[in-house]
């Protein structure tokens, strides 16, 4: 059995670039702390940078982190958002889209439009079933206009009706 190649499930190439991954970032940060505590003038390493940086690379990560959480991170989430007076801000629409059809709804008058219910044709409506497979009983199919209406998306102004009238 193969693997999906996009998954977040566990793969040997995935464990052999995490181990190794760990390995450099424990060797850096190893170095890091060396750098920062050692007597470098009395060893006579004379061209590694200043001590003052040990402090500054940590504080400038910070500084750019909180940057992207703060400003960066809302700023892309905020630019993905439809606008609020888009239709994707109101109607889903692949809520109304049967059997993956594809279409740009522009207008309320499309939505609605989509939405009304299709007019069906009942076959035997009022007709009686003897022997009914489940319970052994008798029964008559409903008519038409007694049965229930399909599955649609509510239209906000029908929301807006019973919500508020």
């Amino acid at each position: 059995m193969r693997m999906p190649e996009h998954t977040p499930a566990p793969t040997p190439h995935r464990a052999v670039y995490g181990y190794a991954f760990y390995l450099l970032t424990l060797t850096l940060f190893v170095l890091y702390v060396l750098w920062a505590l050692m007597p470098t003038k009395s060893l006579g390493l004379s061209y590694l940078p200043d001590k003052y940086f040990a402090v500054l690379l940590p504080m400038l990560v910070l500084v750019g982190l909180s940057f992207f959480a703060f400003f960066l991170y809302p700023a892309i989430n905020m630019s993905l958002t439809a606008d609020k007076d888009e239709m994707a801000s109101i109607v889903d629409v692949s809520l109304l889209l049967k059997d993956g059809e594809q279409t740009s709804m522009n207008s309320w008058e499309e939505i609605q439009e989509k939405l009304k219910p299709a007019k069906r044709n009942v076959k035997n409506a009022g007709t009686v079933i003897e022997k009914c497979q489940f319970c052994s009983g008798h029964h008559q199919l409903p008519k038409a206009s007694e049965q229930i209406d399909t599955v649609h998306f509510i239209d906000l102004t029908e929301i807006n009706n019973c919500l508020f009238n």
